[in-house]
């Protein structure tokens, strides 16, 4: 069975308006229901690691056992839903891997957790252990939307209060889930569209097992931590509170149409975004990798879209208002980490003790990227993404063409563009060498995107040397940037000339190691 749902979450101001209203529309027909589970995965957590959660629920006077697993993006997923017996008084709930013979989870269940049903037919000898519990109390309404239109469909909206327990800890539960009960998959998102714009919810992919799985692993921590914990392990406890989700490449076949492609480059481009962007809304105390991968994942779409440009595909060029909008607002955010080390250079070279002088403060705090990522704007672009996934595939001659020959040719041109800059690197101004790292930059985006079209070696090749002039030519942009902040500072502290001088003679140096690293790369034979 697949899944149709979204999940939001409520802003605390809106929470007694979102109930009321839901009140409202139910009108009575469905009462509350207390939803208590018990979730199970081995110590290693294979389950989690492979995006899968196994849980026993009492739903009411019901008991199910259901296995979850990750769809072909945000909005849909693999859902396998057993009946399940009431655990005996005061004996605990246990899951029976048995309940899922014969369904598709089976076939997960094999492969993850190498279980063999007939040498062990409960997966007793799996390992499975209950991890952490849910208690949450569900009110529910059902609604038709887009009546009389094409995407005319019946949802669910369910507002689940409540809280998940691990060890001596838990969090909060204050979420919104739409979906789909019948008709087109289109009137999740159209609902949706409506909660966004009138009580502010905001997208979150991350589920209840994932917030249930990383509250289990920090009762844990907390639970064998000693008192006087060492460097190494408070900085790996750092490292572990951040969860940033990186790039991956397009899940495509040999034989892929250029429509497949697309649709599988966008849903890679989705899976970064919407992942990095649930993360940050959960306002983490780290966010740093985070918030680099999210602006990351909104770049590639940016690039996708300029890749797919000149086709008549179905890409959703009008959601890129959004993309570019957010891309901007986190630009000085991310100038701001990547310059942090520049004040402590300048003293060390014996310069004055200044703090860098962002144009824009308020931009530059970490609170800043977390109301980004609750915003109405990034919530909106989701929805348009996945939206323009619904649209039926095309099968006019260009979407039905092989995609590996038409992206060579767009690819081997924007490469060929770029080799010809990087011949007269010597001689380009800055603003030149700007354009040369953007379009450098993007051929490698979209290079590492469609990595299953080449030959793994060749693009590791190729990809190691256009990295390594991407860097040299980031560090001149960097200090170029730098160098204007403090031009525009001098204004008002002569001090901050010092900085301005010393920096753009910096910039000599610089361009030599990016000529370098260009001239390298040109020499790198193409991954096609």
């Amino acid at each position: 069975m697949q899944e149709i749902e979204l999940k939001f979450q409520i802003p605390a101001l809106a929470l007694s308006a979102v109930q009321a209203e839901l009140t409202a529309l139910d009108g009575g027909h469905h009462a509350p229901l207390r939803l208590r589970a018990a979730y199970f995965d081995t110590p290693e957590r294979a389950l989690a690691h492979a995006h899968m959660a196994l849980r026993v629920r009492q739903e009411g006077r019901r008991w199910v056992q259901t296995l979850k697993a990750g769809g072909s993006n945000t909005m849909m997923r693999l859902e396998d839903n057993q009946p399940a017996k009431a655990p005996k008084a005061r004996q605990a709930v246990v899951a029976d891997l048995a309940r899922h013979l014969g369904t598709p989870a089976e076939t997960a269940l094999r492969t993850v957790l190498g279980w063999d049903p007939a040498q062990d037919p409960s997966g007793a000898a799996t390992g499975l252990i209950e991890l952490y519990r849910t208690d949450i109390t569900r009110h529910r309404a059902r609604v038709t939307v887009g009546a009389g239109t094409p995407y005319e469909g019946v949802v669910e909206l369910a507002l689940d209060l409540g809280h998940i327990h691990a060890g001596e800890l838990n969090v909060t539960v204050r979420e919104l889930e739409i979906e789909s009960i019948s008709g087109h998959p289109m009137a999740v998102i159209e609902a949706s569209r409506d909660w966004v714009r009138r009580h502010g919810v905001w997208l979150d992919t991350q589920t209840k097992a994932h917030r249930g799985d990383r509250l289990a692993r920090l009762a844990s921590q907390a639970s064998a931590a000693s008192d006087t914990a060492s460097p190494e392990a408070e900085a790996e406890a750092e490292a572990e509170a951040e969860h940033a989700t990186l790039a991956r490449p397009a899940r495509l076949q040999a034989d892929s149409t250029l429509d497949q492609a697309w649709r599988a480059a966008l849903e890679s481009c989705l899976e970064q975004i919407s992942a990095n962007m649930s993360e940050l809304g959960t306002a983490p105390a780290v966010l740093q990798r985070t918030g680099y991968q999210w602006r990351l994942g909104l770049r590639r779409l940016r690039v996708l879209a300029r890749l797919l440009q000149p086709t008549s595909l179905p890409f959703p060029h009008a959601a890129l208002v959004h993309a570019d909008a957010l891309y901007a607002q986190l630009g000085l955010w991310r100038d701001a980490q990547a310059l942090a080390w520049l004040p402590a250079k300048i003293v060390r070279k014996g310069g004055p003790d200044l703090p860098l002088p962002y144009p824009d403060m308020s931009a530059t705090h970490d609170e800043a990227v977390i109301a980004l990522a609750r915003s109405a704007t990034a919530t909106t672009l989701c929805l348009d993404l996945l939206a323009a996934l619904l649209h039926p595939p095309g099968d006019n001659a260009e979407a039905q063409q092989p995609y590996r020959p038409w992206l060579v040719k767009r690819l081997g041109a924007w490469r060929t563009r770029c080799r010809e800059a990087a011949r007269h690197a010597g001689k380009l101004s800055e603003v030149e060498l700007h354009t040369l790292r953007k379009r450098a930059k993007r051929l490698r985006l979209m290079a590492d995107l469609f990595a299953p079209a080449w030959k793994p070696k060749r693009h590791q090749a190729h990809g190691r040397a256009l990295k390594a002039a991407l860097d040299a030519m980031g560090r001149i942009q960097d200090e170029a940037v730098a160098e204007s902040w403090y031009a525009q500072a001098a204004a008002d502290d002569a001090r901050a000339r010092w900085a301005q001088d010393w920096l753009h003679g910096r910039r000599r140096k610089l361009r030599r190691q990016a000529n370098r690293a260009l001239h390298d790369w040109r020499d790198v034979k193409a991954p096609w």
